[in-house]
């Protein structure tokens, strides 16, 4: 039986879109009624939903109350839209829990033989949330986000992601050189991507392995670069003028695939 969304309980759901209360709380939003079917269907770890007054009884909602099986609270349409940072919540908000592992973690759910992505300062949430798609699609069994990155939950990530945070093992790390020491021990090899780098056709990547992705911006810091066993390139047109780099996750799409085989 749906109850009314308590002002306490608004200002936790609200200070989900804020990475101190997704980490007090260990819970983030989803905040659109695709991106709530794809996380009911693949089994995520939902806690509530709030549905807006007008849209109670939508027959897409009421699908969506009945499949979570969660506590509903209902509330007016502009307290949801205060809630969220999306222009139009589509009458109904998921709040679910963060399965965010640790980098062990990561490194037991892909095996002997699995893949791990690791990025390097990508600050842009689009971006990142493009990357654990792409990730996702192809198959890597991880995603460790270091220093400077954006949150893997944040809620602009989660919209970009599309559901990739159920299909792939996430995970942060304080210090992505000790990361990297910790897959070359595990037997990883490691590669990341850099200018410099072997041509991306030519590259002949061994498993397990991790790949390291920079921003575009700085791309790769240098503790990083000088722990892998061999940095991957994309070259670009003989032609080009005024373009400087591919966009991270337009990179990542190609070098993943490459990746993966």
């Amino acid at each position: 039986m749906p109850t009314s969304l308590s002002n306490r309980r608004r200002k936790q759901i609200s200070s989900l879109t804020r990475r101190k209360g997704r980490n007090e709380h260990n819970q983030t939003l989803i905040e659109s009624r695709r991106a709530l079917a794809s996380a009911i269907e693949a089994g995520a770890p939902m806690v509530e939903l709030v549905v807006a007054e007008d849209a109670r009884h939508d027959p897409e909602v009421q699908s969506l109350v009945d499949r979570a099986g969660v506590p509903v609270s209902v509330t007016d349409p502009e307290t949801l839209q205060k809630i969220t940072d999306v222009q139009s919540p589509q009458g109904v908000l998921g709040v679910v829990q963060r399965p965010l592992a640790s980098p062990e973690g990561v490194r037991e759910a892909v095996g002997k033989n699995g893949t791990v992505l690791l990025l390097d300062g990508v600050q842009d949430p689009g971006n990142v949330g493009t990357l654990v798609r792409t990730a996702a699609w192809f198959g890597v069994g991880g995603v460790i986000a270091g220093p400077g990155t954006a949150g893997l939950f944040h809620p602009k990530v989660m919209r970009a992601a599309a559901g990739g945070q159920w299909d792939v093992a996430c995970a942060r790390s304080p210090s992505l050189p000790d990361e990297l020491d910790d897959l070359r021990r595990a037997g990883y090899a490691l590669y990341g991507a850099d200018l410099q780098g072997t041509r991306a056709d030519a590259w002949v990547p061994r498993r397990p392995s991790a790949l390291v992705l920079g921003s575009e911006a700085h791309g790769l810091g240098a503790a990083v670069l000088g722990r892998l066993d061999e940095s991957v390139a994309i070259p670009g047109a003989a032609t080009r003028r005024g373009t400087e780099s591919l966009n991270v996750a337009v990179a990542a799409g190609i070098l993943v695939y490459e990746w993966t085989g």
